[in-house]
């Protein structure tokens, strides 16, 4: 710990891309970083960054995990203060607030609210009680309900799990969620989930509303205590990886201010606090905004907030030490997100090579979707260049 001042850090869980994101944001507002990952990562290459640790798995060893962050936590001068970049940190992290506690700040709500946002079927009967539209959804306690379900979901649907923490994972998917599109590949997913021993799994089995990533939406926001959202962003996705059910690899910050009012009303009723990454989708057949989910942490392009003039993780950092922070609302500002060297392979080669052909492009196409404002590259930065220097060695 010899490199760090008596400056209260940033502990940042995950040190990919959204890690790296906050790690700049705090950066750039004078305060410094730890980052914490069970594997080598790029964020703790930045130069915010005072020092980095291998951890144990969260969830595959979460009480030597626990173990791990209160000796860590016992080291530092300040009480740190926790930032969480993935579902595999947030809810261990959660769970175990009161034993973390006499180490670190939580700039985020208590696990009973974080788990009602994590759980889709607590979720979509909240969106429900509060007004706010959601695609058509059956909630399944176990693969034996899907295996006696004769409803009216037409083909294609799409199939996931209540809380979604290891079960892609387990069943050997990239995707986020399944879409099926025949009886015969429900089947398939049948036997290949009561084969990898996630039979009693809660199941979500919900309608697929058509549309590509650019009609999946996000509000990044801030709330406070309250519930009352300080400062946001709102966007839509361009690109995803796997195209179909993926994570966001270029994306483009726009004003919507029908996102913004239901997101708002979505937070308000949960009562969250913290910084949150909701996901809509504009279903083409009446223009609406359909819940998908909301991640009560950082997503992967928080840095994009920060880009058009808007300083969450630092708004965060401040109200958890008690200052006051003043609503700042959004920007008019739109830009382009952009994982650049990922999102130019893929176009370009990726897509195809993955069995995706009908989302390949020539450079051309691919240089028009990424036109038109502002771009910030996600991890190349010319005043921060080793987080890039290293991605590029691993990415080559």
């Amino acid at each position: 710990m010899n490199k760090m001042n008596k400056c209260p850090v940033g502990v940042i869980l995950g040190g990919y891309v959204n890690g790296l994101g906050l790690v700049r944001s705090l950066g750039q507002a004078g305060i410094p970083s730890i980052v914490i990952d069970c594997e080598k990562n790029i964020a703790s290459q930045s130069k915010y960054v005072c020092n980095s640790f291998i951890c144990p798995h969260p969830v595959e060893k979460t009480p030597a995990f626990i173990e791990f962050m209160i000796e860590v936590g016992k080291q530092l001068p300040n009480k740190g203060v926790i930032f969480c970049t993935n579902d595999i940190w947030l809810i261990p992290i959660s769970k175990y607030q009161e034993h973390l506690k006499p180490y670190y700040l939580y700039p985020m709500s208590s696990w009973d609210i974080i788990e009602r946002c994590e759980d889709k079927a607590q979720l979509y009967n909240l969106a429900t009680e509060a007004g706010i539209l959601h695609p058509k959804t059956i909630t399944l306690n176990s693969i034996d309900e899907l295996e006696n379900y004769e409803g009216d979901l037409p083909y294609p649907c799409v199939l996931k799990p209540s809380i979604t923490v290891g079960f892609m994972e387990t069943l050997g998917t990239s995707r986020r969620t399944l879409h099926i599109e025949t009886a015969e590949e429900m089947v398939y997913w049948k036997k290949r989930i009561n084969d990898v021993g996630l039979i009693d799994t809660p199941l979500i089995l919900q309608e697929l509303i058509p549309g590509g990533a650019e009609n999946l939406y996000t509000l990044t926001a801030y709330s406070n205590r309250d519930g009352d959202i300080l400062a946001y962003s709102t966007g839509h996705k361009i690109r995803q990886n796997p195209p179909d059910a993926g994570t966001i690899v270029s994306g483009r910050v726009t004003p919507e201010p029908e996102l913004f009012r239901l997101g708002k009303k979505l937070i308000k009723a949960a009562g969250y606090y913290g910084i949150s990454n909701t996901e809509f989708k504009k279903d083409p057949r009446d223009g609406k905004f359909k819940l998908i989910e909301i991640n009560p942490r950082p997503g992967m392009w928080n840095y994009s907030v920060m880009a058009s003039g808007i300083n969450l993780p630092y708004m965060a950092y401040e109200e958890v030490h008690g200052r006051t922070v003043s609503p700042v609302g959004s920007t008019e500002q739109e830009l382009i997100w952009i994982l650049g060297v990922m999102d130019f392979y893929l176009s370009l080669y990726g897509y195809k090579k993955k069995g995706f052909s009908e989302y390949s492009m020539n450079l051309w196409q691919w240089l028009r979707t990424i036109r038109g404002a502002k771009r910030v590259e996600a991890i190349f930065k010319l005043s921060d260049p080793l987080p890039g220097i290293v991605y590029l060695q691993h990415f080559l």
